[in-house]
């Protein structure tokens, strides 16, 4: 008890829309049903009363009041009420409330009215108890149902006693009266201690989805962070890697493949070998159609030249025209030479750039592994071997041989 005169005096919840929505809603539905629980009352009270000797007609002239007023607001509260606080868009909550009110008032009045339709005579007086019974338990069932809006249920409690109240004073009895109007004076505050409950609870289920939804929106914002570093750091990887004109792997990625191959090569017996070439003449092309078109050839050289590499075989750009590939076989020296013959020839082909059609050709070194070089060795033992075709005229392929290392 010292816990509800606590929560009597306690403050009302201060409530946004969305909540006030809820509420209305909940004690909209929660009218509906306890209008049609109201036909159990109905009937019980006019089956008693017609036993005792109640005017029939005044029972039947209530009961069609209140049969016709439960259809009525069972019908007309889904359009009314509930659905227009269902749309955000809609009409406020307060101006939904004071619909709701009015329809209280009158459903009250209806309850009311039982002490003005049935009147017995003086024999059956104690028949009034029955209607002022009736009135009880309506105002019990309502603030059961509707405490999720104080105010309705309010004026449902003051207009069901008022019209009761009205009606017993006509007949003249003054206890029940008294009885009526204590309800009426006790029951607003124990509708309060309702309200501040169930208030309480919807506050508090909207502020926790309202953190749960800002918990899901921080989820999906680190995640959506996490994506996008994660796709920034294969942009870096991809970057650090890869040649940013043709696409193709860099120096760095070129020998972290030939290191990884020779260590490879020693274990499995296959040869690696290393094909360096560059394009003849490539500084003409720049100085005549510009750097642009310089680019552009060398994309297309980077697409013939994969075109007719096998899978398994890398091309890299090292810088400026200058182009490697990584072989790797058990045919020996036979396999790379074939290999270089046909970089050569699909180059020689005209390129048909932008800037105009460009007919190049190509000087290759070829370096074969023997089993003791290191990655930087084989590479440099390939541009060697390149030297020595650019020394014999250009456009052709040379396999590295030690005694160049004495000419050089």
């Amino acid at each position: 008890m010292r816990d509800i005169l606590l929560m009597l005096r306690a403050p009302d919840p201060e409530l946004d829309d969305v909540v006030r929505r809820q509420l209305l809603i909940q004690s909209a539905e929660a009218a509906r049903v306890s209008n049609l629980l109201g036909f159990g009352l109905i009937t019980t009270a006019v089956t008693v009363l017609a036993l005792g000797g109640a005017p029939i007609g005044g029972l039947i002239g209530w009961a069609v009041l209140r049969v016709a007023w439960t259809v009525f607001f069972h019908l007309a509260a889904p359009a009314w009420i509930t659905g227009p606080a269902r749309d955000p868009s809609g009409p406020p909550p307060q101006r939904l409330a004071h619909r709701f009110t009015a329809a209280q008032i009158v459903a009250g009045a209806t309850w009311g009215s039982g002490c003005l339709w049935v009147r017995p005579d003086a024999e059956h007086a104690s028949l009034v108890a029955v209607p002022v019974a009736v009135l009880m338990l309506a105002n019990a069932a309502n603030l059961l149902f509707c405490s999720a809006t104080p105010n309705t249920y309010r004026a449902f409690h003051a207009s069901i006693c008022a019209t009761g109240a009205v009606g017993l004073l006509s007949q003249g009895n003054w206890a029940l009266t008294a009885f009526v109007v204590f309800g009426a004076l006790g029951a607003p505050p124990l509708a309060r201690y309702g309200y501040q409950q169930v208030a309480g609870a919807r506050l508090l289920a909207r502020q926790n989805a309202l953190l749960a939804e800002e918990l899901r929106q921080e989820r999906e914002s680190a995640e959506r962070v996490n994506l996008r570093l994660s796709e920034l750091n294969v942009e870096l990887q991809h970057r650090a890697t890869r040649d940013p004109l043709t696409g193709l792997p860099n120096r760095s990625l070129f020998f972290d493949h030939l290191t990884s191959a020779l260590r490879r090569s020693r274990e499995s017996g296959r040869a690696v070998g290393v094909v360096f070439f560059d394009l003849d003449h490539f500084k003409q092309v720049n100085d005549k159609l510009g750097h642009g078109a310089g680019d552009d050839l060398l994309r297309h050289v980077a697409g013939r030249v994969t075109g007719v590499l096998r899978s398994s075989d890398v091309l890299a750009r090292l810088g400026g025209d200058e182009l490697v590939i990584l072989l790797a076989t058990r045919s020996g020296t036979e396999e790379f030479a074939r290999v270089a013959e046909r970089v050569r020839q699909v180059l020689e082909a005209p390129f048909d750039l932008a800037a105009g059609p460009v007919r190049i050709s190509s000087s290759l070194g070829l370096a074969l592994d023997d089993g003791h070089c290191t990655a930087e060795q084989l590479v440099e033992y390939a541009d060697v071997a390149l030297y020595r075709a650019k020394q014999l005229g250009r456009n052709r392929s040379v396999l590295f041989q030690p005694a160049m290392l004495d000419t050089t």
